[in-house]
């Protein structure tokens, strides 16, 4: 999982990076607020650690943004030195998942990140419909319904399209579909995704007509977006 950490404490930082490598995580930091957004504005992550008090906008500020921007069922931890319960309250009304106060005791944070990602994923069960840009899926049938036409697609052309459309708005990454998708981040898959990405725009019509195009994003990845 690729874990996003928003800290400007140097010892902080290494501390978490070294504690969720150890554990098979990636790690991604950045000390500056503006700076986090921007980044994961075009990068995927798998779950957010929130510090408050960072230099540019601040935990909070960047926990609203992402809960506007990016994909509901995104984990997000404050990881903060405030333990006033005013805050603590404020933090989850605006969104945030857990609220743990520092020193962080590292059993329990890798517990309560472990417990979001359970969540996450029973969230997302595969079997589970759900509706994106008029699009609805039908994961157990692997069938996608639109105007009035419902369109069967092979098993890995149906995950890319679950993909692109739990994502839509966002740059998506070749090795995070490959990953994905086959279990491997490895670029000799690049073929066949944009064979897939050619499929799906025929088979679901995902032309300017209807509202949403896959757009190519040179060398990096895909994004679904509306037009």
């Amino acid at each position: 999982m690729i874990v996003a950490i928003l800290e400007d404490c140097p010892l902080q930082v290494a501390r978490f990076v070294e504690l969720l490598e150890q554990h098979g995580h990636q790690a991604i930091a950045c000390g500056n607020g503006d700076h986090f957004v921007a980044r994961f504005q075009e990068q995927n992550c798998n779950a957010m650690l929130l510090d408050w008090e960072v230099p540019g906008r601040s935990g909070i500020d960047v926990l609203k943004w992402a809960r506007a921007k990016l994909p509901s069922g995104l984990p997000i931890l404050m990881v903060t030195q405030r333990d006033d319960e005013e805050d603590i309250v404020q933090a989850l009304e605006r969104g945030a998942d857990d609220y743990l106060q520092k020193p962080i005791r590292e059993r329990e944070l890798l517990a309560r990140l472990a417990a979001q990602f359970r969540k996450q994923q029973r969230l997302g069960e595969p079997d589970a419909e759900f509706e994106a840009g008029g699009y609805r899926f039908s994961p157990e049938a692997r069938s996608v319904s639109f105007n009035g036409e419902k369109v069967m697609l092979p098993a890995r052309e149906f995950a890319l399209a679950t993909l692109l459309f739990r994502n839509l708005g966002r740059i998506l990454t070749k090795d995070f579909l490959s990953l994905r998708i086959w279990g491997l981040a490895d670029r000799k898959y690049d073929a066949s995704l944009a064979t897939y990405v050619s499929n799906l725009r025929s088979a679901l019509g995902l032309r300017p007509r209807n509202g949403i195009v896959i757009s190519t994003v040179y060398n990096y990845g895909y994004r679904l977006e509306r037009v």
